[in-house]
Parts: structure tokens; C-alpha cells; sequence
């Protein structure tokens, strides 16, 4: 057996049982201790601890890991210089490995904030923990610099010799941060909303970004507007409104009377008042009152709410108005007028 074989051995043994027990540490901490934390967060009436918990799986393996290679480097015959910059890998891999379970464990956080306190709006709170997430990438980012050697202070500062190009091409992109705060303060809508910004989009609000929001049509098209718009453009909140109008004209013929008229909207005010799908008097106005002789009807404006409203229930409320309507004309012995015109000739 030449030296070098024997040197080869005789690290492989005083590896062996780093290497060995390396991995039973992993083994160890992705079973027992996650699954333990695990069973404990399941006990909890939460989901967000449980979120928290699988946070934690992938540092419950780097950390072992990380700690494995810093002994591996110790044990190994390296040259200063090497093992120095092993040194610096392996802390650069610590920073990294903390930094990076720390803003994976945001997330539940997040939503265990949501949960728990109501003052912030989902947007708001998505908008402050995506800012905790990248100062902690940041810090992360600085820290690993540092470690190398490098001032990442002098690095900022430097940055600052472009700071007057970057506002210029950065304009837009604050502009419209500025406005997504302007929306998320004024509260004018919230994720989930219908709303409708007149010659932009129709649709509900899927996501409030730093620069833009975006509305899903109804036909499921995605919609990106920026904030800027949004936040200078009249918007309708159709989500905001307590209840939804139905307003249309019901044209009576001409040989209607006045005693039947008022028969047939006495007989429409008392089926909406009934009706447990449309508001009553009480609750919002109600108007069904004859407006106008028109050029072959007698129009009768017939003016209420839905309880409902998301457009589904409003049509079915509204169907069931009209053909209701339809009954109460023919009981009362009237009809629906249609356009018609007289000819007359004259014999000459």
C-alpha cells in the first residue's frame, strides 16, 4: 500500500463518522423533531401553525447539513488559504440558510397576523410583510458581503452616482406605488371587489401589486391597470352597494283605463313587497308610477332593488318580476302595447 493510498484511508476514517453523523442529524431532524412539531401544531385549532411548522422542514435540514460541512473542513489537512475560504463558504451558506427560512416563515406569519387582528386590510398586510420579506433578503445580501470583505456601505453609496437616472426612469414605477397606497388608504376597493373603471375594465379585483392591479373579467381575461390609472379614474364599486336596481318601462295599450292602471301597479307594489328576493319600501325606494304617454303606449316605470347583489340572483329576481308583471296586466284585462302606425289614403 503506496502513502497515498494510506493518507486516503486515514481521512476517509477521521471523515467517516462526521460524514455518518451528519446524516443521521438530517435523518433526525426531518423526522423526529419536525414530525414531532408537527404533531404538536395539529393539536391547535390553527392551520397557520401547522403552515409555520412546514416552514421549518427546510432548515431543520440545512442546519445540520451546514454544521456537518464546517466540521468536514476543520478535519480535512487544508492549506490556510483554503481552509479560510472554505470558512467563508460555509458561513456564507449559514447567512444564506437563515436568511432564507426566515423570510420562508413570513408567509404564515402573514397569515396568522390576518387571523388573529382585523385593523390591517389583506392588502395593506400582503404589502407590509412582502416589504419584511425583502429587508431580510436584504440583510441577508449585506451580511454576506461583509463577511467577504466587501463594504456593501461604500456599495450603496455608489449607487447613489446614478440615483438622479434611475428617478428619471423610475417615474412611472413610483407614480404608481404612490397610487396603490392612494387606493389601499382610501379604501376605494379591496381584493375580491366588482368594480368598474369606465373605458379601462369590468371585473373582480384579483390583486393590488406595488405597480399595478389586476382585474379578472368575466370571462376569466386578466386585466392589468396601473395604479396610477386607478387611483385617477372613476371607479364604481359594484361590491359596496347594499342592494342592486332593476328599472324598466312597461308600455300599456291605449284602451287601458285609469282605474286599471292603478289596479295593475297596486298588484306590483304588493307582489315586491312580498317578494323576499326584492327590497321593500322600507328598505329602499320604490317607484312604480305611470311617466309618460308615448307614441303607442301608456309607459308605466317600474323601479326597485334585489336584495342580491351578485348578477345571478339579480336576474333570476328580476325574470321573476317581469313574468309576474305579465299575470298582473292580463288579469287586470290589459295588454303590452307594440310600435304600430295608421295609413290614411285619400281618394282624389
Amino acid at each position: 500500500m503506496n502513502e497515498w493510498t494510506e493518507n486516503l484511508m486515514n481521512i476517509g476514517i477521521e471523515l467517516g463518522p462526521i460524514v455518518l453523523l451528519t446524516l443521521i442529524a438530517i435523518i433526525f431532524s426531518r423526522t423526529v423533531i419536525y414530525k414531532s412539531l408537527l404533531v404538536y401544531a395539529s393539536a391547535s385549532d390553527t392551520k397557520h401553525d401547522d403552515a409555520f411548522v412546514n416552514s421549518l422542514k427546510k432548515p431543520l435540514t440545512l442546519i445540520p447539513f451546514g454544521i456537518g460541512a464546517y466540521a468536514l473542513i476543520d478535519a480535512l489537512p487544508l492549506p490556510d488559504t483554503y481552509s479560510d475560504y472554505a470558512s467563508l463558504i460555509v458561513q456564507t451558506y449559514f447567512y444564506l440558510a437563515i436568511f432564507w427560512s426566515l423570510a420562508g416563515s413570513i408567509d404564515p406569519l402573514r397569515d396568522f397576523v390576518g387571523e388573529k387582528y382585523d385593523f390591517l386590510s389583506p392588502t395593506l398586510r400582503a404589502w407590509i410583510f412582502r416589504a419584511i420579506k425583502f429587508v431580510l433578503y436584504l440583510i441577508g445580501i449585506v451580511s454576506v458581503l461583509e463577511l467577504w470583505g466587501i463594504d456593501a456601505a461604500s456599495i450603496i453609496a455608489g449607487l447613489g452616482l446614478f440615483s438622479v437616472a434611475l428617478a428619471l426612469g423610475a417615474q412611472n414605477f413610483f407614480k404608481n406605488l404612490i397610487g396603490g397606497l392612494l387606493i389601499i388608504g382610501e379604501k376605494r376597493f379591496k381584493q375580491g371587489d366588482w368594480i368598474n373603471v369606465e373605458g379601462v375594465a369590468e371585473g373582480s379585483v384579483e390583486k393590488i401589486d406595488f405597480r399595478s392591479t389586476l382585474i379578472r373579467r368575466f370571462d376569466q381575461a386578466p386585466v392589468f391597470v396601473p395604479n396610477s390609472v386607478l387611483s385617477d379614474s372613476e371607479i364604481i364599486n359594484f361590491s359596496e352597494m347594499p342592494f342592486r336596481r332593476i328599472m324598466f318601462n312597461v308600455g300599456l295599450i291605449y284602451q287601458t283605463t285609469p282605474e286599471t292602471i292603478l289596479a295593475i301597479r297596486k298588484d306590483i307594489e304588493s307582489y315586491i313587497a312580498a317578494d323576499d328576493d326584492l327590497a321593500n319600501a322600507d328598505e329602499a325606494t320604490t317607484t312604480i308610477r305611470v311617466t309618460q304617454f308615448n307614441d303607442s303606449s301608456i309607459d308605466m316605470l317600474v323601479y326597485c332593488f334585489t336584495r342580491s347583489t351578485k348578477w345571478h340572483d339579480f336576474c333570476k329576481a328580476r325574470e321573476k318580476l317581469i313574468l309576474e308583471i305579465m299575470k298582473i296586466v292580463k288579469k287586470n284585462g290589459s295588454d303590452f302595447a307594440y310600435p304600430t302606425s295608421t295609413i290614411h289614403l285619400e281618394k282624389e
